[in-house]
């Protein structure tokens, strides 16, 4: 499925084992090695492709005003991945071979932040997804489905984000154990 690739390649998926274990810091420590810390996280698909609107642009902002604005005011990470994106992830070489997505991290204990960086990056969103109707409309192009969907989630991201992505369309597997 395409949300089994998306964790896989934005690293959220488990190998059986491999189950993190939680130390004193807040980080995680796998039996792979390596310390992570704990994350609230979100992947938001995008569904606004068609050729002559830059999408990726848009919500990057001029010069990554529109990302930074998010990051600053919540201490998020909110990165565009995936096909169509421009980032490349493998090897430095190749696109992540998962859907175009926005995906938006926070410490695991700052649910605030998490709610507010969600908010925030819907809204950019919603305000291209305007520019996009209107660019379809005067191209003649006809969309259907939603512009934009929720994928994953952690087991209680629904519960956190109550109220906010209540209106927005979800993937077929909204949540994943973390």
């Amino acid at each position: 499925s395409p949300d089994a690739a998306a964790a896989t390649a934005m690293g959220s998926a488990r190998v059986p084992g491999t189950e993190p274990e939680v130390g004193a810091s807040g980080t995680t420590r796998s039996s792979r090695g390596g310390a992570r810390r704990l994350r609230l996280w979100a992947h938001i698909y995008l569904h606004m492709q068609v050729p002559g609107f830059d999408l990726v642009p848009r919500l990057i902002g001029r010069g990554g005003c529109n990302m930074r604005r998010i990051a600053e005011q919540t201490g998020a990470k909110v990165r565009i991945r995936g096909r169509g994106s421009g980032h490349l992830e493998i090897d430095g070489e190749k696109e992540a071979p998962t859907p175009l997505m926005v995906a938006v991290t926070t410490d695991k204990c700052d649910a605030v932040a998490f709610r507010s960086a969600i908010d925030l990056t819907l809204q950019e969103l919603r305000n291209v997804e305007q520019r996009y109707h209107s660019f379809c409309q005067k191209q003649n192009i006809q969309h259907e489905g939603p512009c934009f969907s929720v994928g994953l989630l952690p087991e209680n991201g629904k519960e956190i984000l109550a109220g906010i992505i209540d209106d927005v369309p979800q993937s077929n597997i909204a949540t994943r154990q973390r």
